[in-house]
């Protein structure tokens, strides 16, 4: 009885260290993404999101259609086309019609968009290391290798049985069942 009792606190730990890891690295997450944002409107009137679709854009030579850009930034496609609209109106990316496919429109950085990358990516070293300032290297290091480990592991486990992987509901040890006590009553009567 003790042993089952003992896994179910176990198994109750462990959903409560996954959730603890997980909010912890939306936590800092969100929190660096938040002030790099801040300083990049401050001094750049641009956001995080648009570097991304620089950053994502400058990757590939040959442009990339909108369904294969908001793959790469793990956004719904209807997010990336306002970003990209706007990206093209301040002539930061251009459209041009897939040869293999006229139907297809692919995005490309321009020239002025290759240049504000540049400046954008200074700025987010900038901030960076300013973020990271009291953080010792070898901590860094450190971090970056178990990340890097851990980052694999999830990547493997949501590929396993199609895009997505649940983990099993865990069974509830049962419970042996208490003796039932007859009311006083009861007993009484059938005597």
């Amino acid at each position: 009885m003790r042993r089952g009792t003992d896994r179910s606190m176990a198994s109750s730990r462990m959903n409560d260290d996954e959730t603890k890891l997980w909010l912890r690295l939306l936590g800092c997450s969100s929190q660096i993404a938040r002030e790099i944002n801040r300083r990049l409107r401050d001094r750049f009137e641009y956001s995080l999101a648009r570097l991304h679709v620089l950053e994502a854009l400058s990757a590939s030579r040959r442009g990339m259609a909108l369904s294969q850009l908001a793959n790469a930034l793990m956004v719904p496609q209807s997010n990336v086309t306002a970003l990209v609209n706007e990206l093209v109106r301040i002539g930061h990316v251009q459209r041009v019609t897939a040869e293999a496919d006229r139907r297809v429109q692919v995005v490309l950085l321009t020239k002025a968009g290759k240049a504000v990358l540049r400046r954008l990516r200074a700025e987010q070293t900038r901030s960076l290391s300013a973020l990271f300032l009291d953080v010792p290297r070898k901590d860094i290091a450190s971090l970056l290798t178990d990340l890097t480990g851990f980052e694999r592991v999830v990547s493997a486990n949501l590929q396993l049985n199609g895009k997505r992987r649940i983990a099993p509901k865990r069974r509830r040890q049962p419970q042996p069942k208490p003796p039932r006590r007859r009311l006083a009553a009861q007993s009484r009567s059938k005597e």
